[in-house]
């Protein structure tokens, strides 16, 4: 059965809409089993911008809804463009026409997204079209957006596998903390699997680490090209709609689901150095999207693409 990862933007009673209440905190998750799909909507709570910054890095599509023509509304195309999605759906509104979408997205990977009004049913239609390739060869590797602990069962972890198969018994890494970690069993849709393979939405039960280092943004796997460190290089591309200089000092970055405050340095027109006080888990070419919290404009200050630690 195909997995599908959908970022719903814009609009926080679509989701609702499209599937049914998962977990919620300042991400909302929403689910929908469908003869031949499994859908999961996530959906940034009051549009927060860290943990829409978060989603993006982990959906295969995205649901825009034009509502209205805000800061948040930018940020979020420009969020979108810096992770390179390129499918899904754009809505209309009274506030927003076919054409003024064009006109907003013609310089921006989402372009691409087909227009249509905001027909949860239709929606869910186009979306059962999208069919994403998956990348199933080893190593696996899984990143965590949420985890808990339940009474007799231990530290349960809700990811994404974003490459390869996770199988019960797996012995994996859990970065940045470097513990080997335990599969003990795996669930989909509250259904017992043997294994799950990319693109799925997983719970795993776990054993050998705590609930304070399978936070959010962690990562289990199998790869040794997967690190960590708490000092990165950046290929750097600054957004044209952030208009501050860059300069050293105090920003965010968020790489996959990890959002960490960092100190940047050396930055040139190309490239720049970030430092945190915590190791953040990387792999090669993975995409860090800088964010100016406190900027006047767009918050968003560019995309980087880790070259070194």
């Amino acid at each position: 059965m195909r997995h599908l990862t959908v970022g719903v933007f814009g609009d926080e009673a679509l989701g609702k809409e499209l599937g049914k209440k998962g977990t919620l905190s300042d991400i909302a998750m929403y689910n929908r089993k469908t003869d031949d799909c499994v859908f999961t909507f996530m959906s940034p709570v009051e549009d927060k911008l860290t943990a829409k910054s978060q989603i993006v890095s982990v959906i295969d599509a995205a649901v825009v809804v034009f509502s209205q023509l805000t800061r948040e509304l930018g940020e979020t195309i420009i969020m979108l463009d810096s992770a390179g999605v390129t499918r899904g759906i754009a809505v209309t509104t009274p506030y927003a026409t076919s054409e003024q979408i064009a006109s907003l997205t013609k310089d921006a990977t989402i372009k691409s997204l087909q227009v249509e009004p905001r027909e949860p049913g239709k929606l869910l239609e186009l979306l059962n079209q999208i069919n994403p390739e998956r990348d199933s060869s080893p190593p696996v590797l899984i990143v965590v957006d949420h985890s808990f602990s339940v009474k007799g069962v231990g530290e349960v972890v809700l990811g994404f596998v974003k490459r390869g198969t996770v199988r019960k018994y797996d012995k994996l890494t859990l970065l940045p903390v470097g513990k080997e970690v335990l599969v003990r069993s795996i669930q989909v849709q509250d259904e017992d699997w043997e294994a799950a393979d990319a693109g799925t939405r997983v719970g795993l039960a776990t054993k050998g680490a705590g609930l304070d280092e399978l936070e959010r943004g962690a990562i289990l796997t199998a790869s040794n090209q997967v690190k960590a460190s708490n000092k990165l290089r950046l290929s750097f591309t600054k957004s044209p709609f952030y208009v501050e200089e860059l300069k050293e000092g105090p920003y965010h970055a968020t790489i996959g689901m990890q959002t960490a405050a960092v100190t940047m340095s050396d930055p040139t027109p190309n490239s720049l150095r970030i430092e945190s006080s915590n190791p953040i888990a990387f792999g090669p070419q993975d995409v860090a999207i800088m964010l100016d919290l406190n900027a006047k404009r767009t918050r968003i200050m560019g995309r980087g693409v880790v070259s070194d630690a």
